[in-house]
């Protein structure tokens, strides 16, 4: 792996939240750069400042958004750093699996849930 996963959830954590630069999305497309070295959010990274321009990006369905952004692969089963989209008190997320569980990025620090993806690409 080229970078640590539970370093990059310590090191990203206390970082403030930012529509366009630190969101849920943006979190995860950092997390595609330092593991794989690509970025999934080139084409529209900056682009938006408040979750209505977030929606209207994505057209309201982030997982279509997604499979037409990312350059990964779709897998059916996650494995640790595999990144993917998963609900959270009815919200869609990106997210990244770190131990069995999936971590997001939320307005103060990043959460850690047992969910079921919608989608997952690695």
């Amino acid at each position: 792996m080229a970078a640590q996963l539970g370093d990059y959830i310590l090191r990203t954590w206390h970082l403030p939240w930012s529509w366009g630069s630190v969101d849920c999305t943006i979190w995860v497309a950092d997390w595609c750069v330092a593991h794989w070295g690509i970025d999934p959010a080139d084409g529209w990274r900056g682009t938006y400042s408040s979750e209505a321009e977030m929606r209207g990006l994505t057209g309201g369905d982030l997982v279509g958004f997604l499979d037409r952004e990312c350059c990964l692969p779709v897998r059916g089963a996650a494995r640790d750093g595999d990144v993917g989209v998963i609900a959270v008190a009815g919200h869609r997320v990106a997210a990244i699996r770190h131990g069995g569980k999936w971590a997001f990025r939320k307005p103060h620090g990043v959460g850690i849930v047992r969910a079921r993806a919608l989608r997952i690409w690695g």
